[in-house]
């Protein structure tokens, strides 16, 4: 694998690199479905929910099993735009969604997102749990996720502190000797608030764990 990834990803070899831990898919459902889920993710959902979500279409990108949109379709959003780069997630995710009742209400799309963008339909709620730290390039990251203008935008990610930046470098180092695609990065907090800000967005939650944090943005024209 090249050290320095290509500016765009475009083929099943650049994706892997996004969506390399397909195959945690059923181990990931199996802890959803015994309510161990991700503490960040878990508030995730809350703040969003508390911000309202009846008849909002959801962007969720690197979804996953698909916790963070299908809990908030159940809460009563109308439709979601599941993203991934993981064709393993994506399958988890709608088998998850048709047991549950929801099949028809998600739209899903293999790929990634900055790539995609100009197909996807606009969403009032996107959001992005445990998704910068897989993705190298910031900025149109955030560019893609905001591209429609949504009233909220989620993330949580890990926390940019110096011993998380080590154990993310050795973490790398570890998976270029085994060959594995796995790759982490961790992104400045006071890059994400200045793009975010830049870009009309203001703080409307700031939390997490120890390890993540979780945040959540308001349009400012959203502003109640």
């Amino acid at each position: 694998m090249a050290s320095h990834p290509p500016h765009r990803f475009c083929c099943e070899e650049d994706l892997a690199r996004l969506g390399y831990d397909g195959l945690n898919a059923k181990a990931d459902l199996a802890r959803w479905r015994e309510g161990k889920l991700h503490a960040p993710t878990r508030e995730l959902i809350e703040v969003v929910r508390r911000e309202g979500v009846d008849g909002a279409r959801v962007l969720d990108i690197g979804a996953g099993v698909g916790a963070v949109h299908i809990s908030l379709l159940e809460a009563g959003a109308l439709a979601a735009i599941d993203v991934d780069a993981s064709r393993a997630y994506l399958a988890t995710a709608r088998t998850e969604a048709e047991r549950r009742g929801l099949a028809g209400r998600v739209e899903y799309r293999y790929g990634d997102v900055v790539e995609l963008t100009d197909e996807l339909q606009s969403a009032e709620i996107v959001t992005l749990d445990s998704v910068i730290c897989c993705y190298p390039y910031l900025e149109p990251l955030l560019a893609a996720a905001t591209r429609s203008g949504p009233r909220l935008v989620g993330i949580t990610y890990p926390r940019d502190v110096w011993w998380m930046r080590a154990y993310m470098r050795l973490y790398n180092l570890v998976q270029a000797v085994r060959r594995s695609p796995a790759r982490y990065f961790i992104h400045r907090h006071a890059d994400v608030e200045r793009w975010m800000g830049g870009n009309g967005y203001t703080s409307a939650h700031e939390g997490g764990i120890r390890v993540w944090r979780v945040v959540l943005y308001r349009r400012a024209a959203a502003e109640r």
